[in-house]
């Protein structure tokens, strides 16, 4: 349903409003979980609301904000970013704050690690909480973790991000200078398969490597090994 701004319904929203925020919601979060073409987000769920967000910015974000606060969800990740990408990053009125926070709520109540999120969004989280986002379980303590020394030379592999051929694989082993070294296999680059390796982070024990390594994945991977597992400290997200 297309909206235009010489269209007397430019100002009032479709009645699957919903529905097309939770689709936009979720494609914004995982696009490629999502099955949506990316070709078609910007005609099918933003475009159409652009008339009504540039004649009344205030106005729209009230009515966003009123359909989808009370059906939760992904409808409010959408509406959010509805409103960031057509109304603008600066806009700061009560219903968008409303829906943003509604928003970082439902990730925060379902275990979405920080890192997921977008930049702007947990930097608006953080200016009003100070509690943590989310509570893990401290590492295990350095006589406690169970972490098979290094031979030399070797370069062990620890964790696979994703089940894809492609998928960034962690390696860890030691540096020329005697520190240990999280190594990173990955492709060259969007378009370009071939790999190759770069050292992510060091730290003088290998303890002190997972631990950086596991404050950093925050929930699990895909395939993690044994030894690094106790250094997540979050239950897998429910997405």
């Amino acid at each position: 349903m297309a909206l235009s701004a010489g269209n007397p319904r430019a100002t009032r929203l479709p009645g699957d409003v919903v529905a097309r925020m939770e689709s936009f919601g979720r494609f914004e979060f995982d696009p490629a979980a999502t099955g949506i073409d990316a070709t078609d987000v910007w005609g099918e769920l933003q475009e159409p609301f652009l008339p009504f967000a540039e004649s009344d910015p205030g106005g729209f974000a009230r009515a966003l904000a009123n359909a989808v606060l009370p059906a939760g969800g992904f409808a409010l990740f959408g509406a959010a970013r509805t409103m960031w990408n057509l109304i603008g990053s600066d806009f700061d009125d009560p219903a968008y704050r409303s829906v943003r926070t509604a928003a970082l709520e439902f990730f925060r109540a379902n275990g979405v690690p920080a890192g997921r999120l977008p930049t702007d969004d947990w930097l608006f989280w953080r200016k009003s909480h100070s509690e943590p986002w989310l509570v893990g379980n401290p590492p295990p303590a350095p006589e406690e973790a169970r972490i098979t020394p290094l031979a030399p030379g070797e370069l062990r592999r620890i964790a696979q991000i994703t089940g894809m051929p492609d998928s960034n694989v962690v390696h860890v082993g030691t540096a020329d200078d005697g520190r240990f070294v999280a190594v990173v296999d990955a492709p060259a680059g969007d378009t370009d398969p071939t790999r190759s390796r770069f050292v992510w982070m060091s730290a003088d024990t290998l303890h002190a490597l997972y631990t950086g390594i596991g404050e950093v994945f925050q929930t699990p991977v895909h395939w993690a090994a044994e030894e690094l597992r106790p250094f997540i400290p979050l239950p897998p997200s429910r997405f």
